[in-house]
């Protein structure tokens, strides 16, 4: 067996199981590999140091990474393709202070039409918000399914709008979208991308995520000027998003003004063995009163896990796991 072998093995085991991530943390007798999913993270096996050191080495040279260094932390992509399989890696390595390397390589989701929710009627309240424009927030922890369910609904409006994303990295291949991808390096922050994006009269605007000051005065500018623009960003409930964009110094009648959607969302697992959104998304009523009054808060989340475990959909340990959020 090659290294290459090794490594198209791992990467078809990582699709099949539909790993978000592959894990080498590195011990003392080498690395553990490990595989992490939605809900949890699966020993795949041990590696020895020769073993595990060939094989980050084979996945850092395709995506072309400095191979000599392994301390200073690193960053890189793969467009790895074979007859059977296509999918997008991104790599991050770093060493810790005995300069032993841990790699992440995230594997990058090529469809954005999976989307089944706890309650349809929160998506089908979502899907009507859209025609009103303005800004669209999401928020939730990694891997719940913003991206996804934001190019969801975009794809549903792509035949007749222009779609223009800006993402760090991007996750999502969309052919029939413009996609910009964050290169602090190059100077291609999201503020310049958004400057740039503005020009190119996008009809919706995908943002990955609001980190900052500037780039959430510029989302909520370009929903004042007519875009639908969607975006990201960390808070951890559906009222705790509003009041990050007021920390972030939006003031509360700009965002008032911008917007139109606002909602928390996880991934559940549910009795059949699927995987579904749970969405809070909060009225216009409750989006004025949170603006108003800024306090972290689920609105429909409760009411809405409780019914699912009512009629079966999900347990009553699962409940109790996610009715806080």
């Amino acid at each position: 067996m090659t290294i290459a072998n090794d490594a198209r093995q791992l990467i078809d085991l990582a699709a099949q199981k539909k790993f978000s991530d592959l894990l080498f943390k590195p011990n003392t007798d080498g690395w553990k590999l490990l595989g992490r999913t939605v809900l949890t993270t699966h020993l795949i096996r041990q590696l020895s140091i020769t073993d595990g050191q060939a094989l980050i080495n084979y996945f850092k040279f395709n995506a072309q990474m400095d191979l000599s260094e392994h301390r200073r932390p690193q960053i890189g992509a793969w467009h790895y393709r074979t007859a059977d399989l296509t999918i997008d890696l991104r790599l991050a390595t770093v060493g810790d202070f005995l300069n032993h390397e841990s790699m992440v390589v995230r594997l990058l989701s090529r469809n954005a039409n999976e989307c089944e929710f706890i309650n349809p009627q929160r998506y089908d309240q979502l899907q009507r918000l859209l025609s009103k424009r303005g800004l669209f927030l999401f928020a939730g922890p990694t891997g719940s399914g913003k991206t996804t369910l934001m190019y969801h609904l975009a794809q549903q409006l792509s035949t007749t709008k222009t779609v223009l994303s800006i993402e760090d990295p991007t996750e999502i291949v969309a052919p029939n979208f413009i996609q910009l991808q964050v290169n602090n390096d190059a100077q291609m922050s999201y503020g310049e991308l958004l400057k740039i994006s503005l020009r190119l009269r996008p009809d919706i605007l995908i943002i990955g995520e609001i980190r900052d000051d500037q780039t959430a005065k510029m989302a909520v500018q370009a929903a004042l000027s007519g875009h639908l623009v969607l975006a990201t960003v960390h808070a951890r409930t559906s009222g705790g998003v509003i009041q990050r964009m007021i920390d972030l110094g939006v003031s509360q009648t700009s965002l008032s003004n911008a917007l139109t959607g606002c909602c928390y969302q996880r991934l559940i697992l549910t009795t059949d063995q699927a995987m579904k959104v749970a969405l809070d998304l909060l009225s216009p009523t409750e989006m004025a009163s949170l603006i108003a009054h800024p306090r972290s808060k689920l609105f429909n989340w409760q009411a809405d896990l409780q019914e699912a475990q009512q009629n079966g959909e999900i347990t009553a340990t699962t409940l109790a796991e996610y009715q806080d959020g």
